[in-house]
Protein backbone atom coordinates (compact mmCIF):
# COMPACT_ATOMS: atom_id res chain seq x y z
CA UNK A 1 0.00 0.00 0.00
CA UNK A 2 1.20 3.11 -1.37
CA UNK A 3 2.10 5.95 1.97
CA UNK A 4 1.92 9.42 0.98
CA UNK A 5 5.26 11.27 1.80
CA UNK A 6 3.41 14.60 3.22
CA UNK A 7 1.55 15.51 5.42
CA UNK A 8 -1.58 17.69 5.91
CA UNK A 9 -1.40 18.96 9.22
CA UNK A 10 -0.80 22.67 10.08
CA UNK A 11 2.84 23.55 12.04
CA UNK A 12 2.89 25.33 15.29
CA UNK A 13 3.95 28.37 13.78
CA UNK A 14 0.93 28.50 11.18
CA UNK A 15 -1.67 27.56 14.15
CA UNK A 16 -0.35 30.40 15.84
CA UNK A 17 0.31 33.12 13.24
CA UNK A 18 -3.83 31.86 11.86
CA UNK A 19 -4.73 32.65 15.99
CA UNK A 20 -2.92 35.94 15.58
CA UNK A 21 -4.88 37.13 12.53
CA UNK A 22 -8.32 35.92 15.02
CA UNK A 23 -6.88 37.98 17.24
CA UNK A 24 -6.67 41.12 15.24
CA UNK A 25 -10.03 40.81 13.17
CA UNK A 26 -11.70 40.23 16.81
CA UNK A 27 -10.21 43.56 18.45
CA UNK A 28 -11.44 45.39 15.36
CA UNK A 29 -14.87 44.21 15.02
CA UNK A 30 -15.49 43.56 18.47
CA UNK A 31 -16.25 47.35 19.89
CA UNK A 32 -17.97 48.19 16.68
CA UNK A 33 -20.46 45.06 17.30
CA UNK A 34 -20.68 45.80 21.04
CA UNK A 35 -21.82 49.57 20.60
CA UNK A 36 -24.05 48.08 17.73
CA UNK A 37 -26.07 46.11 20.77
CA UNK A 38 -26.18 49.01 23.16
CA UNK A 39 -28.13 51.03 20.09
CA UNK A 40 -30.11 48.31 19.81
CA UNK A 41 -30.93 48.18 23.21
CA UNK A 42 -31.23 51.86 23.99
CA UNK A 43 -33.66 52.35 20.78
CA UNK A 44 -35.57 49.11 22.29
CA UNK A 45 -35.96 50.69 25.92
CA UNK A 46 -37.16 54.14 24.64
CA UNK A 47 -39.46 52.66 22.40
CA UNK A 48 -40.41 50.26 25.08
CA UNK A 49 -40.89 53.55 27.17
CA UNK A 50 -42.65 55.57 25.10
CA UNK A 51 -45.54 53.14 24.61
CA UNK A 52 -46.03 52.26 28.62
CA UNK A 53 -46.30 56.21 29.39
CA UNK A 54 -48.79 56.56 26.33
CA UNK A 55 -50.91 53.73 27.94
CA UNK A 56 -50.63 54.75 31.09
CA UNK A 57 -52.32 58.31 29.74
CA UNK A 58 -54.90 56.91 27.78
CA UNK A 59 -55.92 55.48 30.75
CA UNK A 60 -55.74 58.51 33.01
CA UNK A 61 -57.83 60.22 30.30
CA UNK A 62 -60.42 57.64 30.88
CA UNK A 63 -60.85 58.44 34.53
CA UNK A 64 -59.74 61.98 34.19
CA UNK A 65 -61.05 63.15 30.51
CA UNK A 66 -59.16 65.53 28.16
CA UNK A 67 -55.09 65.47 28.94
CA UNK A 68 -55.64 70.06 28.21
CA UNK A 69 -57.18 70.28 31.46
CA UNK A 70 -55.13 68.46 34.06
CA UNK A 71 -52.54 71.31 34.44
CA UNK A 72 -54.77 74.03 35.10
CA UNK A 73 -53.15 77.57 34.85
CA UNK A 74 -49.65 77.29 33.11
CA UNK A 75 -47.11 78.15 35.93
CA UNK A 76 -43.69 76.64 37.13
CA UNK A 77 -44.72 74.26 39.26
CA UNK A 78 -43.05 73.30 42.47
CA UNK A 79 -42.40 69.58 43.55
CA UNK A 80 -45.09 69.06 45.66
CA UNK A 81 -47.41 69.92 42.88
CA UNK A 82 -45.24 67.43 41.03
CA UNK A 83 -45.75 65.02 42.73
CA UNK A 84 -49.81 65.61 43.52
CA UNK A 85 -49.90 65.60 39.22
CA UNK A 86 -47.94 62.17 39.03
CA UNK A 87 -49.86 60.42 41.88
CA UNK A 88 -52.87 61.34 40.32
CA UNK A 89 -52.72 60.53 36.60
CA UNK A 90 -49.19 58.79 36.25
CA UNK A 91 -48.29 56.65 38.99
CA UNK A 92 -52.04 54.48 39.72
CA UNK A 93 -51.09 53.16 35.48
CA UNK A 94 -47.09 52.37 35.68
CA UNK A 95 -45.26 49.76 37.22
CA UNK A 96 -42.56 51.14 39.23
CA UNK A 97 -40.56 51.07 42.53
CA UNK A 98 -40.07 54.32 44.15
CA UNK A 99 -40.26 57.55 43.41
CA UNK A 100 -38.56 60.93 44.67
CA UNK A 101 -37.05 64.32 43.79
CA UNK A 102 -33.35 63.51 42.49
CA UNK A 103 -33.23 66.93 40.83
CA UNK A 104 -34.74 70.37 40.53
CA UNK A 105 -38.63 70.20 41.20
CA UNK A 106 -38.76 66.91 38.90
CA UNK A 107 -40.48 63.94 40.61
CA UNK A 108 -37.92 61.24 39.14
CA UNK A 109 -40.11 57.25 38.95
CA UNK A 110 -38.14 54.45 39.19
CA UNK A 111 -39.91 52.28 36.82
CA UNK A 112 -39.93 48.25 37.64
CA UNK A 113 -37.53 46.63 34.99
CA UNK A 114 -35.13 49.46 34.36
CA UNK A 115 -35.41 52.72 33.47
CA UNK A 116 -36.36 55.70 35.17
CA UNK A 117 -38.27 59.56 33.81
CA UNK A 118 -38.14 62.41 35.54
CA UNK A 119 -41.37 64.37 35.06
CA UNK A 120 -42.30 68.32 35.58
CA UNK A 121 -44.20 70.66 34.76
CA UNK A 122 -43.89 74.53 33.78
CA UNK A 123 -45.52 77.43 32.29
CA UNK A 124 -44.73 75.85 28.66
CA UNK A 125 -46.25 72.24 29.72
CA UNK A 126 -44.79 69.27 30.64
CA UNK A 127 -41.34 68.07 30.23
CA UNK A 128 -40.21 64.26 30.32
CA UNK A 129 -36.61 63.15 30.92
CA UNK A 130 -36.06 59.27 30.80
CA UNK A 131 -32.99 57.79 31.82
CA UNK A 132 -31.87 54.73 30.17
CA UNK A 133 -29.43 53.54 33.12
CA UNK A 134 -32.16 54.72 35.58
CA UNK A 135 -29.58 57.61 37.41
CA UNK A 136 -29.27 60.77 37.28
CA UNK A 137 -26.12 61.87 37.02
CA UNK A 138 -24.93 65.91 37.88
CA UNK A 139 -21.92 65.78 36.27
CA UNK A 140 -22.67 63.54 33.52
CA UNK A 141 -19.94 64.42 30.15
CA UNK A 142 -22.13 64.99 27.14
CA UNK A 143 -21.63 61.94 25.83
CA UNK A 144 -23.32 59.85 28.58
CA UNK A 145 -25.90 62.36 28.30
CA UNK A 146 -26.27 61.53 24.61
CA UNK A 147 -26.38 58.00 25.22
CA UNK A 148 -28.73 58.02 28.83
CA UNK A 149 -30.88 60.61 28.88
CA UNK A 150 -33.70 61.10 26.06
CA UNK A 151 -36.08 64.33 25.98
CA UNK A 152 -40.59 63.65 25.52
CA UNK A 153 -43.41 66.59 25.46
CA UNK A 154 -46.69 66.28 27.30
CA UNK A 155 -49.63 68.66 26.64
CA UNK A 156 -46.68 71.34 25.20
CA UNK A 157 -49.02 74.92 25.13
CA UNK A 158 -46.58 77.13 22.58
CA UNK A 159 -43.76 76.39 19.83
CA UNK A 160 -43.21 76.58 15.80
CA UNK A 161 -45.32 75.71 13.04
CA UNK A 162 -43.35 73.21 10.65
CA UNK A 163 -43.19 76.51 8.27
CA UNK A 164 -41.71 78.41 11.15
CA UNK A 165 -44.45 80.28 12.20
CA UNK A 166 -45.53 81.07 15.62
CA UNK A 167 -48.29 79.03 17.10
CA UNK A 168 -50.31 79.07 20.54
CA UNK A 169 -50.84 75.65 21.15
CA UNK A 170 -48.71 72.93 19.44
CA UNK A 171 -51.55 70.42 19.21
CA UNK A 172 -49.67 67.83 21.24
CA UNK A 173 -52.30 67.51 23.62
CA UNK A 174 -53.14 63.75 24.23
CA UNK A 175 -50.03 61.96 23.87
CA UNK A 176 -46.21 61.81 25.58
CA UNK A 177 -44.49 62.99 22.36
CA UNK A 178 -40.44 62.65 21.78
CA UNK A 179 -39.63 67.03 22.67
CA UNK A 180 -40.09 69.20 19.48
CA UNK A 181 -40.70 72.64 20.65
CA UNK A 182 -39.03 74.85 18.30
CA UNK A 183 -38.39 72.58 16.04
CA UNK A 184 -38.67 74.19 12.84
CA UNK A 185 -40.02 70.63 10.98
CA UNK A 186 -37.02 69.80 9.08
CA UNK A 187 -35.21 66.66 9.31
CA UNK A 188 -31.72 68.62 9.49
CA UNK A 189 -33.09 70.94 12.41
CA UNK A 190 -32.76 68.16 14.88
CA UNK A 191 -29.22 67.73 14.11
CA UNK A 192 -28.09 70.84 13.85
CA UNK A 193 -30.33 73.29 15.23
CA UNK A 194 -27.68 75.04 18.12
CA UNK A 195 -29.44 75.53 20.82
CA UNK A 196 -31.40 71.52 21.00
CA UNK A 197 -29.88 69.29 17.92
CA UNK A 198 -28.70 66.19 18.47
CA UNK A 199 -24.96 67.03 18.09
CA UNK A 200 -21.62 67.77 20.07
CA UNK A 201 -21.51 71.44 19.24
CA UNK A 202 -25.07 73.13 20.69
CA UNK A 203 -25.05 75.74 23.32
CA UNK A 204 -26.93 73.13 25.60
CA UNK A 205 -25.07 70.01 27.17
CA UNK A 206 -29.25 68.65 26.91
CA UNK A 207 -29.73 67.25 23.27
CA UNK A 208 -33.30 67.66 23.39
CA UNK A 209 -34.02 66.71 19.87
CA UNK A 210 -32.16 63.18 19.80
CA UNK A 211 -35.14 61.02 20.82
CA UNK A 212 -37.37 62.80 17.53
CA UNK A 213 -34.70 62.05 15.84
CA UNK A 214 -34.35 58.42 16.71
CA UNK A 215 -38.43 58.26 16.46
CA UNK A 216 -37.89 59.98 12.68
CA UNK A 217 -36.23 56.72 11.76
CA UNK A 218 -38.69 54.12 13.25
CA UNK A 219 -36.85 53.96 16.76
CA UNK A 220 -33.25 52.75 15.61
CA UNK A 221 -30.44 54.60 16.13
CA UNK A 222 -28.99 55.59 12.61
CA UNK A 223 -25.48 57.15 11.66
CA UNK A 224 -26.85 60.31 11.84
CA UNK A 225 -27.03 60.31 15.85
CA UNK A 226 -23.72 61.28 17.60
CA UNK A 227 -23.08 57.74 19.61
Amino acid sequence: MYESKFKTGFTISEVLITIGIIGIVAAMTLPSIIADSRKEATAAKLKKFYNTINNAIQFAKADYGDVEYWMGTPKDSTYQENLDFAKLYLLPYIKYNRYDNCYESAVCIYMTGGGMFAFRYDKNGGDIFYFVDGKYNPDASINQIIRNVFAFQFNKISGYLPDGGRMEESGIKTTVEPYSMNWNGTYEDLIYNSGRGCNRSRTSKMATFCTKLIQMNDWKITKDFPW
